[in-house]
């Protein structure tokens, strides 16, 4: 009789997050264990859309991290954020990446990463986004809007705030608002002199990395016992425990409240006033900080992709 043919060791699976500044990937499976972390200007210019060879040097960095093609990979992109760019990125990495592959939002990575099977998912970082899911699953998203107009509690939102708050000081008491340390600050890293100043060079830069540069300013104020940071911190934080009641309203399930983003993990007074926030809005709702990588959120995914789509009796 004919020797039986081997059967093929399955491609590894793949997780990817793509964050504002850096892009994780990793990947499991037989002799596999790959966690590659990337910046994301490396291989994106401008924002994901703005050029669709984003998607050709992507899946190159994808497939230079693993090494060889994928069973199943899941990606969660910041900026992807309705179902039509959810649908064109999709089909664009498909037609780049061999096996099955998946694009969500980045923020919908948090529950599977924290083992829940549903969560409210509160991300802020580069951008700030709130991510619910209804019974069928159908994301619910609130904010995530873009850092010049929107997204008050990202980076860039944070310092735009900052810069207001110190203006608006200004208005009502005159110079003696610029003694604030946080007006100190600004002005400190604007090299401004006074709130025209400040106001003039703050738009004349204006670019995502430019104004989230100023965020760590506002903590650092903040712990110097300034007035002006601790009104731009409880502002954000109730803007992001409104948006939490407004995804529950229009139908996200789940009690838990996931918190994740550079900024929310980086400045434990961010997290601590979204909780004090969210408790005074429903004290049955429980907020968690983020404690593993959002990729390992979409390794988790993409297994489940893989288990779908696997010929009854292999999975």
């Amino acid at each position: 009789m004919p020797e039986s043919m081997p059967r093929p060791v399955p491609g590894p699976i793949v997780g990817v997050d793509v964050g504002g500044t850096k892009t994780q990937i990793v990947a499991s499976g037989p002799g596999v264990d790959i966690d590659v972390i990337v910046p994301s200007p490396s291989w994106r210019h401008g924002s994901l859309f703005d050029d669709v060879a984003n998607f050709d040097r992507l899946s190159e960095a994808v497939l230079s991290a693993v090494g060889r093609a994928p069973t199943a990979t899941v990606i969660g992109a910041h900026g992807v954020d309705n179902a039509g760019q959810r649908q064109r990125a999709t089909a664009l990495l498909r037609d780049r990446l061999p096996g099955l592959v998946d694009v969500v939002n980045d923020a919908v990575l948090l529950a599977p990463a924290m083992r829940r099977d549903t969560a409210i998912c509160v991300i802020a970082g580069t951008g700030s986004i709130v991510v619910g899911a209804g019974p069928d699953g159908t994301p619910i998203a609130a904010d995530g809007h873009g850092w010049l107009i929107a997204d008050d509690a990202s980076a860039p939102g944070l310092a735009r705030g900052a810069v207001l708050a110190v203006l608006r000081a200004v208005d009502h008491d005159g110079p003696a608002a610029l003694r604030d340390p946080l007006a100190r600050s600004l002005l400190d890293a604007l090299g401004a002199h006074d709130a025209v100043e400040l106001a003039l060079r703050f738009q004349a830069d204006a670019s995502e990395d430019t104004w989230g540069r100023l965020a760590p300013r506002v903590f650092e104020a903040l712990t110097a016992g300034s007035p002006l940071a601790h009104g731009v911190v409880e502002r954000a934080t109730a803007h992001l425990a409104d948006l939490v009641m407004a995804v529950r309203a229009r139908g996200a399930r789940g009690h838990d409240v996931i918190a994740a983003g550079g900024v929310m993990t980086a400045q434990p007074a961010l997290a601590a006033g979204l909780r004090t926030a969210v408790a005074a809005r429903d004290r049955a709702l429980s907020v968690t900080v983020l404690d593993t990588a959002p990729a390992f959120g979409a390794l988790t995914l993409a297994h489940r992709l893989a288990a779908r789509s696997a010929p009854k009796g292999t999975s």
